[in-house]
C-alpha cells in the first residue's frame, strides 16, 4: 500500500492532503472536538489534524475498562488529551441493565464514549476497512446523535496499512500493545474483539474478575426481578459466561487465543482448546 497512489491515466491520489484538506475545509468556528482514543487510527487523526492548523481540542470518554498500559501512553505522549471519567462503570452499567453488552446490544458505546461534545463538530478516526456497517459512513457527515451537529471521519478510507505507514514514516509513537499481538486495543472484554478477548483476560485477569463477578450479581437480580430466561444464558456463572464469551463459535484452531475453561474460577489458569 501507499499514501499517493496514481492511477492508469496519471491521475495522483494523495490520501494526506486529500485528509487535511477534508479537515480544513469543515473547520467550524469554535474547533473540532477530536474523540481520541489512543490507538493507532486515533494516532494518524489527530497527528492530520494538527498538520492542517485548524482549532481544536482533544478529548477521550474513560470507560473503567480501559487498558492501564494504553491510559499510561496517553498521559506521556498526549498529555493535551482530557480524559473524561464515566458517570457510571462498565460494570454498574451491566447491572443497571441486566446484561452484558453485546455485538447486537452495544449500549455501552453510546452510554459511555458517545455523549462528549455536545454541539460540536467531532473529528474520529473511523475507517470502512473496519465494518460493513462503517462503510456505508461519509466522510463528512449530518449527525444522527441530537448531541453534536456533524461528523468528520478523516481517514475514513484508509486502510490498515496505510495507517501504519503513516505511524512508521512520521516516526509517531504508538502503544506497546500492539507490539504484543493485540490487533485492538479498545475496551478490556469488548464483543467486537472476538477471540483476542481471552488474550485480554489471560492479560488483564483483575478485569475478567470483575466481569465474572458482576455477572454472578447480574443473575441473582435477574432471578429477583423475575426477568424471563427463554434462550438459557442466565442458568448460572459458567452459563452466562459461555454464551458471552461466544464458546460455541470457537473451533479447532491453533491459531487461536488461548481461552479460559468454562465453569472454572476467574484465576484459572488457561489452556488451548484441542
Amino acid at each position: 500500500m501507499s499514501l499517493i497512489k496514481t492511477d492508469i491515466f496519471g491521475t495522483v491520489d494523495d490520501l494526506v492532503a486529500n485528509s487535511i484538506a477534508l479537515i480544513k475545509k469543515h473547520e467550524p468556528p469554535d474547533g473540532y472536538y477530536v474523540c481520541f482514543s489512543g490507538g493507532k487510527d486515533s494516532i494518524v487523526m489527530l497527528d492530520l489534524v494538527k498538520k492542517a492548523g485548524v482549532k481544536y481540542d482533544v478529548h477521550m470518554k474513560l470507560t473503567s475498562v480501559d487498558p492501564p498500559e494504553l491510559l499510561k501512553f496517553i498521559r506521556q505522549y498526549y498529555p493535551e488529551c482530557q480524559m473524561h471519567k464515566p458517570e457510571m462503570s462498565m460494570f454498574k452499567l451491566i447491572r443497571k441493565n441486566g446484561m452484558p453488552p453485546t455485538r447486537l446490544a452495544r449500549y455501552c458505546c453510546r452510554l459511555l464514549k458517545e455523549l462528549g461534545g455536545i454541539n460540536r463538530v467531532k473529528v474520529t478516526g473511523i475507517r470502512w476497512e473496519e465494518s460493513n456497517r462503517r462503510k456505508l459512513r461519509k466522510a463528512y457527515e449530518d449527525s444522527t446523535n441530537r448531541f453534536e451537529d456533524y461528523l468528520v471521519h478523516p481517514i475514513i478510507e484508509w486502510a490498515s496499512d496505510e495507517i501504519w505507514e503513516y505511524i512508521k514514516s512520521n516516526k509517531l509513537p504508538y502503544p506497546d500493545l500492539y507490539n504484543e499481538g493485540f490487533h485492538r486495543i479498545g475496551c478490556i472484554g469488548c464483543p467486537m474483539a472476538a477471540r483476542q478477548r481471552y488474550r485480554q483476560f489471560e492479560r488483564w485477569p483483575q478485569f475478567k474478575k470483575a466481569y465474572w463477578n458482576t455477572f454472578i450479581k447480574v443473575i441473582e437480580e435477574r432471578k429477583i426481578k423475575g426477568k424471563p430466561d427463554i434462550a438459557g444464558h442466565y442458568q448460572n456463572i459458567e452459563t452466562m459466561w459461555s454464551w458471552w464469551m461466544e464458546e460455541n463459535k470457537i473451533k479447532d484452531d491453533p491459531n487461536q487465543a488461548k481461552i479460559f475453561i468454562p465453569g472454572t474460577a476467574p484465576d484459572t489458569k488457561c489452556r488451548r482448546v484441542v
